[in-house]
């Protein structure tokens, strides 16, 4: 396996430095709409530079990241005090979270909303409640406050904090209800990081039956997200507009996106190894995520994401709307994966290297999920879920991350897919502390879908 003692690492700390590449962005198609050395701004191809990249080399905290992990390499920022890459990996851990709890929201409503049993316990109106907060979803809210007279004390406590907090009009995020619930413990554990608490958060009695059914609060996971998010501009304050950058493509349906604008110059930990491949990304997602499909054309001349798009997009029939062409989406990020690797070859006064490819990868992955991200905008979900197959297909190796995961899963879940969100899941346990609180929901969820299925058909 390729290891970053054999890549040499860029600069630890301060302002991104540019490679020029003259014309690595000279081909046609998407790429031809970028602006002059636009692809030499990429991490990619700046890293390519020896002397860029050599005080990062062989880092503990970086090649865990390459290798997919990420409490160990969080440990290790800690203990180089490297401020930048613990706020980095505080905000990844936050967005991953933030997906954890739409996940469960998702596996919640599904279990005892849409398919709820006469012998379900009356109080998991409180968990369709706080996971209709979550998801922004009027209906599922309102059984709120249904259990503030259970007989589960800490349930019934949480129910009647939620329901105020809901009659309130108060708007998201709602930290009181989520940080005054279990799943935070008062000590952090041996790792630095909070977990979920005891699982399960409560057993509670299903009606006309001797049996407890198991159950996760979605809160907690809202609260761990937040329990990062907080630590992230702890650590790095003035790149808080970063932080909200990265954030706002992941946050729950219910939040509001920032108004952050990105500073001209990301400091480098923050897109190193990410599927942003340059500053313009970076900026294009989080202002697709606040403003819709019109940061396409906004970005189109600094962003390859953006450019990808807008060469890919297809004019609409008549009387329709706007698609995205998957193919064209396809050859245009394995176009820019082969544009970046001349690049770096380039940078490297022509001299090809092993970790050349797997860098690269980055991008042609980064720009599928982009797309993917556009096609939602467009409301076009058939498209956005033909593109997020493809991703995660390719989502391999280095540019397996536990954020994209998570939010497959929760997708997953919100269609009724549990088979797969449960392997992701499973997958994650190592790499983000209290996620079982998502799997409590998640494996009811599997055993109520497997319960209902029609004799001998196969469940999906």
């Amino acid at each position: 396996m390729l290891t970053l003692f054999a890549l040499g690492l860029f600069g630890c700390g301060g302002e991104s430095s540019e490679a020029t590449v003259t014309g690595a962005n000279t081909a046609s198609g998407a790429l031809g709409v970028l602006a002059p050395d636009v692809l030499g701004t990429t991490w990619q191809v700046r890293m390519a530079v020896a002397a860029t990249r050599a005080p990062f080399e062989g880092r503990e905290g970086w090649t865990g990241w390459f290798g997919g992990r990420r409490v160990a390499p969080l440990e290790a920022f800690r203990a180089e005090k490297d401020a930048l890459a613990q706020a980095r990996a505080h905000t990844e851990f936050a967005a991953a979270y933030r997906q954890a709890a739409t996940l469960a929201a998702h596996a919640s409503v599904q279990v005892y909303g849409v398919d709820a049993q006469a012998t379900d316990p009356v109080e998991t109106s409180y968990l369709v409640g706080v996971s209709g907060a979550v998801l922004n979803d009027a209906k599922w809210r309102a059984k709120l406050g249904a259990s503030s007279a259970s007989k589960v004390a800490t349930l019934a406590a949480q129910d009647k904090v939620w329901a105020g907090w809901a009659s309130s009009g108060a708007s998201w995020p709602a930290d009181a209800p989520a940080n005054t619930g279990p799943g935070i413990p008062p000590a952090e554990l041996a790792s630095g990081l909070p977990d979920a608490g005891s699982l399960p958060h409560y057993a509670l009695p299903e009606q006309g039956g001797p049996l407890l059914v198991d159950a996760g609060d979605p809160g907690t996971l809202w609260a761990l997200s937040r329990w990062h998010e907080a630590r992230a501009r702890a650590a790095a304050p003035e790149s808080a507009a970063v932080v909200d950058a990265l954030l706002d493509p992941w946050r729950v349906p219910a939040e509001t996106k920032s108004a952050s604008v990105v500073p001209d110059i990301v400091p480098d930990p923050f897109l190193f190894m990410s599927t942003s491949t340059n500053r313009g990304d970076l900026a294009f997602l989080a202002d697709l995520a606040r403003t819709g499909v019109g940061a396409v054309a906004g970005h189109a001349k600094d962003s390859p994401f953006a450019a990808i798009a807008q060469f890919c997009t297809q004019a609409p029939a008549a009387g329709g709307a706007p698609v995205l062409a998957v193919d064209c989406v396809l050859d245009e990020s394995a176009a820019l994966g082969r544009a970046i690797e001349d690049g770096m070859k380039a940078a490297n006064n022509g001299v090809e290297e092993g970790f050349h490819r797997a860098f690269a990868d980055f991008a042609r992955v980064g720009a599928l999920r982009a797309a993917d991200r556009v096609a939602v905008a467009m409301g076009d979900m058939d498209t956005a879920g033909r593109l997020r197959i493809n991703a995660l297909d390719r989502t391999v190796g280095p540019t397996t991350d536990p954020v994209f995961l998570a939010s497959v899963a929760a997708w997953d879940a919100g269609n009724r897919n549990s088979v797969r969100a449960e392997e992701i899941v499973h997958g994650l346990l190592p790499e983000l502390p209290g996620l079982d609180a998502a799997r409590i929901p998640l494996d009811a969820l599997h055993v109520r879908l497997s319960r209902n299925a029609a004799p001998g058909r196969p469940m999906h």
